[in-house]
C-alpha cells in the first residue's frame, strides 16, 4: 500500500478477467481503489480495464455446470476456485476491448452487440488502439481505431 499511496497513477495491466476480478477483491484493493482513487489516475489495461466497469460478463451456463467464471464472449475460463464476476464497478459502464482483434477471434462487433442487450448499462466495444477516459463522470473516447458504443438509452 505505502507504494500505491506515494504515486500518482495505477496503471495496471491485463490477464484473466474473472482471476483478476477475484484477486482484487481477496486481495483487499479492491476496497481500497476508491479511497486511492480521489486524488490519482486509474489505467486499467485490457482485462483490468474490464475489472474496473459495471459488471463481468459471466457464463451462466459453465458456472451452474463446472463452477467456472467463464467469460462469456472470449470464451476465457478463471482457473477453478480462482474466479469471479465482482467487478470494481468505478464507472457505470463495460468496456470489451479488443474489438476485432486476431489473437481473440470471439471479440467482434456482433458479439459485443448480443451481450450489450443482456445489459442495463452502456457497452463500450474497444480496439487495441482506443482508450475511455472518465474524468469527474465525463466519459471521452480517445481512438485512432474502430469503437461502438451500444447503449439501451440512446436507441
Amino acid at each position: 500500500m505505502p507504494a500505491l499511496e506515494a504515486t500518482d497513477c495505477i496503471i495496471v495491466g491485463g490477464g484473466n478477467g474473472g482471476y483478476l476480478n477475484y484477486w482484487m477483491q481477496e486481495s483487499g484493493l479492491g476496497a481500497r481503489l476508491p479511497a486511492l482513487l480521489r486524488d490519482k489516475v486509474y489505467v486499467g489495461v485490457s482485462a483490468e480495464s474490464m475489472v474496473a466497469t459495471h459488471s463481468f460478463q459471466a457464463d451462466p451456463a459453465v458456472l451452474a455446470e463446472r463452477g467456472v467464471y467463464r467469460d462469456a464472449d472470449y470464451e476465457e475460463d478463471a482457473p477453478p476456485g480462482a474466479g469471479s464476476d465482482r467487478t470494481l464497478g468505478l464507472v457505470p459502464f463495460v468496456i470489451r476491448p479488443h474489438l476485432n482483434a486476431d489473437y481473440f477471434p470471439t471479440a467482434t462487433l456482433a458479439r459485443f452487440a448480443r451481450s450489450a442487450t443482456s445489459l442495463d448499462v452502456p457497452l463500450y466495444a474497444i480496439d487495441d488502439q482506443t482508450a475511455i477516459a472518465v474524468t469527474d463522470g465525463d466519459v471521452r473516447v480517445i481512438s485512432e481505431g474502430a469503437w461502438e458504443l451500444f447503449d439501451k438509452e440512446r436507441r
